[in-house]
């Protein structure tokens, strides 16, 4: 669909107020870091809750059971706190205050998401992976998927899984082909959830562990997911080395260097959100959520050049940004699945942290190693992963448990680290993602065998590496700071 042709949908009957409701929590989440407004956070918790309140009939079981399960779980942990002489109502508060910046952090992302559906770049960008051949097709597909992902979340796969699917069609080439171009954009957009600043990953760490110091370590989890795609290159070398495929006729479409423009577009909000915090003294997460939407809409505007004409007529730009910008609200309330996960999360951590003493679970978790609880980490997301648990909700109850990761003697920057890269690891393993459950959709398989079994060898590997890596941290700052 084109800029000009895409008529602004209509939103599902009584979403408009829930649509509202979502705009608000995004924008009161911003407001409330401004000094002396720190009431307006609360409002959008409020609205946050109210959106979800709208929304939960049209949620499916597992969403609904989602804001049942942490909702009951959060206000259990605010009784018992407040019969230990805490404020009910301001941990209330507090909690969803939390959920809503974690949603607003979503909204924000999907306004590039949004920007991102109509750009034939993009199309362009897909066209040109997918037509490599087979000698580096499995690591320009990674690559495809880890870039995508960063700019259309888990749409990267269904893009790229069109593509492949309809490759793999007009050639007459069996599923091996499809399996192994599918599994390279899985892996590829399982790994960018170790580092990458447009992700919930990152907003989520950064709440969980406050001390961690985030713009440090996500360059650091980039050369460790550039490490984990290099593993999945190496182990689709092995295990297909004895089926090799004929190399095509048909030259790639396109050149290498259609890709740098949208690595630019990734680099300049990085470089909007890095000048934002520096300018107005907030965090990257806090950052990130103001600037992504208008960089969304100037990339919409981009687009917009020589097709702004509309049933004929001609339309100025700035009512066609309008036009877009209804139409992305219009669509809000389909994120609910998303921001339950993300509200309730929020509100949960923060319920049971209040529940818990000032140490958290330190007093119970004294007599383990230090070395343990970083490296315990990753293998926990995995293993909850298995039976449902999204990682946002694990790391969220992390942060909880240990609100002092130093008195256990171990260092805020490790346990971030072991979070964020747990998290791209959970994401690869478990068949409960949207990135399985879709990639298993285009191959026509169950997202168990996308993700558990195929997937196994290689994330075991992944998990020595990730494992490595943590120790190589410490080692690290065990050398320039000691300890």
């Amino acid at each position: 669909m084109s800029l000009a042709s895409a008529p602004p949908l209509a939103p599902a009957a009584g979403s408009v107020s829930s649509a509202r409701c979502y705009a608000l929590a995004w924008a009161g989440s911003l407001l409330g870091l401004l000094p002396g407004l720190a009431w307006v956070g609360d409002i959008a918790g409020l609205a946050l809750l109210g959106f979800l309140l709208l929304e939960f009939p049209r949620q499916r079981a597992y969403a609904r059971a989602v804001l049942i399960g942490f909702s009951a779980a959060g206000l259990g942990g605010i009784a018992f706190a407040h019969r230990g002489g805490a404020d009910a109502v301001g941990l209330f508060l507090a909690g969803w205050r939390r959920g809503a910046m974690y949603a607003a952090f979503y909204f924000a992302l999907s306004a590039l998401r949004d920007a991102a559906e109509t750009s034939r770049l993009v199309r362009a960008c897909g066209r040109h992976l997918v037509s490599q051949p087979p000698g580096r097709r499995y690591a320009a597909l990674a690559a495809g998927g880890h870039l995508f992902g960063i700019i259309l979340s888990y749409g990267a796969i269904d893009l790229l899984g069109a593509m492949v699917t309809r490759a793999n069609a007009a050639a007459g080439v069996a599923t091996p082909r499809a399996r192994r171009m599918l599994m390279a954009v899985f892996r590829g957009f399982c790994v960018m959830n170790c580092w990458s600043p447009l992700n919930v990953m990152t907003a989520v760490v950064a709440t969980a562990v406050p001390a961690a110091p985030m713009r440090l370590l996500l360059p650091a989890g980039f050369v460790v997911a550039m490490a984990m795609m290099a593993v999945g290159w190496a182990e689709d070398r092995l295990r297909w080395r004895h089926r090799p495929e004929p190399v095509p006729a048909a030259p790639p479409v396109g050149g290498w260097a259609i890709h740098l423009r949208l690595v630019a577009l990734v680099g300049l909000v990085m470089a909007l959100a890095e000048a934002a915090g520096a300018l107005l003294g907030i965090g990257l997460v806090s950052a990130v959520t103001l600037v992504v939407p208008a960089v969304a809409l100037g990339w919409v505007g981009v687009q917009a050049r020589g097709a702004v004409r509309l049933g004929g007529q001609a339309v100025p730009l700035p009512a066609l940004l309008a036009r877009r910008a209804q139409r992305f609200a219009a669509r809000s309330p389909a994120f609910r699945a998303e921001a339950t996960v993300l509200g309730a999360s929020g509100f949960m951590g923060v319920a049971l942290g209040g529940a818990l003493s000032g140490a958290g679970l330190a007093p119970w978790l004294g007599g383990v190693p230090p070395l343990a609880i970083p490296l315990g980490v990753p293998l926990l997301l995995m293993l909850t992963g298995q039976i449902g648990l999204n990682p946002i909700a694990v790391v969220a109850l992390i942060g909880a448990a240990i609100p002092a990761p130093a008195a256990l003697g171990v260092p805020p920057v490790a346990l971030a680290f072991a979070c964020m890269l747990g998290w791209g690891l959970a994401v690869g393993v478990t068949p409960m993602s949207a990135s399985a459950i879709t990639t298993a959709r285009w191959l026509r398989v169950s997202p168990w065998r996308v993700s558990t079994v195929w997937n196994a060898g290689y994330g075991a590997a992944s998990l020595l590496l990730a494992w490595a890596a943590i120790g190589g941290l410490l080692a690290v700052r065990a050398m320039f700071i000691g300890g």
